[in-house]
């Protein structure tokens, strides 16, 4: 019996890691010992998507955009483009129209308006006749039609920065507008007054849109993925993200689909902090992805006794001879340097038997070792 015991706890005890930390890991009840080796560790990548609902976003523009237009004074006052001429007009648009594909977003709408004009005679500035009646358009014969649309193509730069860049469509007639009982055909000037205003509004979204600085709420996301994470009876988990990178930034609908990779050392500490990086540029990478978790169990002996014991204490060995059935359950481990320096580790036991195994002989960083002594009853 005593034999078969010694077998069961030298099986138990004895290990041959390679040199580095030692490393304890709990797996079917049993205890094992194997190792980390020295040197750089492997990054983890790790790829986040994520998807943001584009719809909320064209809801605030549809109620944060006027839906009605009109000249200074409508309907009432005129406006005076130069001596000869003056206008006014009343535009409304239809519901805004988007479309997003890839990296950029189309926006569209129908608009209706109608325009009431006059003429004179002058010579230079000087007027040489009264204004002609008005001629109306749009009225009569029901609004006339323009279809409008603007597209922004959205990127961001290694800095954070998002860039977007507004361009006009030109606009097209559905319907003509022509005027004055001649039935006289304006449409082309209504366009070129039309895209004179679009132009202006394509300025005030460029000013207002064309960079917006994200690196503050990046940064602020960054900090909380490189703040630690306590694990009870473990220490703390540190992801330590040291590189992103942004594989894919498109549209499709109503989705707007973000994707970022992100390079890692994921890490348990057990005593100590982990490494926090500043944010870095965006980068470009193709790393396959993947997840490592290292655990940093380089402790003192006291430490690293308390985390063993509380990891292994109550771990029951069934040790059998036969038909008759024994058992031992781990109540306490204790690791110290020998006079040699070498690593020693005391293991206390009870159940069918009580007693200590002792473990030395073991180098720093361990590079083999053997069971020099057991006692037990």
């Amino acid at each position: 019996m005593k034999h078969r015991l010694r077998q069961h706890l030298s099986a138990l005890a004895e290990s041959r890691p390679k040199a580095g930390l030692v490393r304890f890991v709990i797996l079917f009840g049993s205890l094992f010992f194997t190792s980390l080796s020295f040197g750089q560790r492997p990054n983890s990548y790790i790829v986040l998507p994520i998807q943001v609902q584009l719809q909320p976003l064209f809801a605030a523009a549809e109620a944060s955009v006027d839906s009605v237009f009109t000249s200074p004074g409508w309907p009432d006052g005129w406006v005076e483009a130069d001596c000869a001429t003056r206008y006014k007009y009343r535009f409304r648009r239809q519901p805004l129209r988007f479309v997003a594909q890839g990296n950029r977003l189309q926006i569209a709408f129908t608009g209706l308006y109608q325009i009431v004009g006059s003429t004179r005679g002058c010579v230079g500035k000087t007027v040489i006749s009264p204004w002609t009646p008005a001629c109306r358009c749009g009225f009569d014969e029901g609004e006339r039609r323009v279809e409008v649309g603007f597209v922004a193509d959205v990127q961001i730069t290694p800095t954070y920065q998002l860039i977007t860049t507004v361009k006009r469509l030109e606009p097209r007639p559905a319907d003509k507008c022509t005027v004055c009982f001649w039935g006289q055909d304006i449409t082309a000037e209504v366009m070129k007054g039309l895209k004179a205003e679009l132009d202006a509004s394509v300025k005030t979204m460029s000013a207002a849109f064309g960079r917006i600085d994200m690196k503050p709420f990046v940064t602020q996301a960054w900090n909380r993925l490189s703040a630690p994470y306590p694990i009870s009876g473990l220490g703390t988990f540190h992801l330590q993200p040291s590189a992103m990178s942004l594989q894919q930034l498109s549209a499709s609908g109503n989705l707007l689909n973000l994707t970022l990779g992100l390079a890692a050392a994921p890490q348990v500490n057990i005593q100590g902090g982990g490494t926090v990086f500043p944010l870095p540029n965006l980068g470009k990478t193709t790393a396959a992805p993947g997840f490592i978790v290292n655990m940093d169990a380089a402790l003192p002996y006291d430490s690293l006794s308390a985390v063993v014991t509380g990891a292994a204490k109550g771990k029951r060995i069934e040790v059998s001879e036969g038909l008759i059935k024994k058992h031992i359950i781990i109540q306490d481990i204790k690791f110290a340097a020998d006079t040699a320096g070498k690593l020693a580790m005391h293991l206390g036991f009870d159940g069918s038997f009580r007693g200590t195994v002792q473990k030395a002989g073991c180098s720093i960083p361990p590079s083999g070792c053997s069971i020099k002594a057991l006692y037990g009853s």
